[in-house]
């Protein structure tokens, strides 16, 4: 009768959401009825799980869930410090707060207790004072502590699945077009956090092509969104101008009258117009790309300058011409390719990844793919952990 008593009142317990579940462990009978009837006072919405040893501690933690255990330490067989070990190596068991209760005062055992997890501990023989105020005040913290750790767990959980949403849907910001009628386009892109704010894009028309490449100020949530609306501002730009210094000043206009109170939020875009063997191309603060011809004596920058998408209303910028002939590339890339503020001393522009990339030109036009996959171990940027920002680099070859 008694057995299936508790388990009645096991199934009520696990079937209130609201309630808190409390799991007691001391070997003396009266220790518990007293520590329930305390904290049943002192407690809204409260129910109560039984153990006299460690080994019916684990059988209801396996169970039933569990918000918070009040743990005596000295108990035969299984004893309180046991318990505690196994629940702080245990993934199920681990963020639930134990206050540890035991007749031990010397310092070195409430120092071990601590030090492998407990969150609070109190000693006996308890006082009238603090049976009323100490050990509910304890167990009332213990218990708005878990609670509000499960509901952050709960809520990065929730972020961490929209950002892997979001992430799915940025990379298709990167996906490579099929059947390029001018170019072969070659791709790398590798972000420091789930989401980027670098991008590039490449469109190709009848008569000519368009192609871009930005880096948005920082990086996460904000510089994503940022980036998402400037290929839609992009593309709807490419449509009503001839130039790409035009096309500049309707992107810097736009962006302006969208971020006017938030002047922080500026970034950096480079924008390119193939038509036959020229390209016309302006820049508004962007790392120069690199104009790769078949003789390394010839490789060159597309130097020109700008202000960044977003300090000035009334920016203007101006176009630049080179020519490109078939076999010959354009490298464009963001500055997370060579900046290293890890070692400032060995500061790097630009410049540097002329340095690097004339060391591959044996494969720069031969072998794109492996060409942009040398370039980046040559910098040492392979993966997110060498990363304290954003890599874009979109290669053009031109058929």
């Amino acid at each position: 009768m008694l057995v299936k008593l508790k388990s009645i009142l096991a199934w009520r317990c696990k079937e209130t959401i609201d309630m808190y579940r409390i799991l007691i462990v001391d070997d003396m009978l009266v220790n518990r009825k007293l520590m329930k009837k305390v904290l049943k006072d002192s407690i809204d919405n409260v129910c109560f799980f039984d153990a006299e040893d460690g080994f019916q501690a684990t059988e209801v933690l396996e169970k039933d869930e569990i918000d918070l255990v009040i743990l005596d330490l000295m108990m035969p067989g299984k004893d309180g410090y046991e318990v505690l070990e196994e629940m702080k190596e245990h993934p199920s068991y681990v963020d639930i707060p134990v206050i540890v209760n035991s007749a031990v005062t010397d310092m070195e055992s409430i120092k071990r207790t601590l030090e492998m997890g407990a969150m609070d501990y109190f000693t006996k023989p308890i006082t009238p004072e603090q049976m009323k105020v100490i050990i509910p005040l304890k167990a009332s913290n213990a218990l708005k502590f878990y609670e509000q750790k499960k509901d952050l767990k709960e809520m990065n959980k929730r972020m961490k699945n929209e950002l892997k949403i979001a992430s799915l849907l940025q990379g298709a910001l990167f996906r490579s077009k099929e059947n390029q009628n001018k170019v072969k386009l070659y791709q790398k892109y590798l972000a420091c956090d789930e989401l980027g704010g670098d991008l590039f894009d490449y469109v190709e028309n009848e008569n000519h092509s368009w192609f871009m490449i930005a880096d948005i100020t920082g990086h996460g949530v904000a510089a994503s969104m940022v980036a998402s609306m400037l290929k839609v501002v992009f593309n709807h730009a490419i449509l009503n101008n001839e130039q790409p210094k035009d096309v500049l000043e309707e992107i810097n206009i736009t962006f302006y009258n969208l971020m006017e109170e938030n002047t922080n939020l500026c970034f950096s875009v480079f924008v390119g117009k193939l038509e036959g063997d020229t390209v016309t191309y302006s820049n508004a603060g962007h790392p120069y790309p690199l104009l790769i011809k078949k003789r390394k004596e010839e490789w060159e920058f597309l130097a020109a300058n700008g202000y960044l998408i977003g300090l000035f209303h009334d920016t203007k910028y101006d176009n630049h011409a080179i020519t490109l002939l078939p076999g010959e590339g354009i490298l464009n890339y963001t500055d997370g390719l060579f900046e290293d503020p890890k070692n400032p001393e060995e500061s790097k522009s630009h410049t540097s990844v002329l340095k690097h990339a004339e060391l591959l030109e044996g494969i720069a036009l031969k072998n794109p793919d492996n060409f942009l996959e040398q370039l980046m171990t040559s910098f040492r940027k392979t993966n997110k952990s060498q990363l304290d920002d954003d890599i874009a680099i979109m290669y053009l070859v031109r058929k």
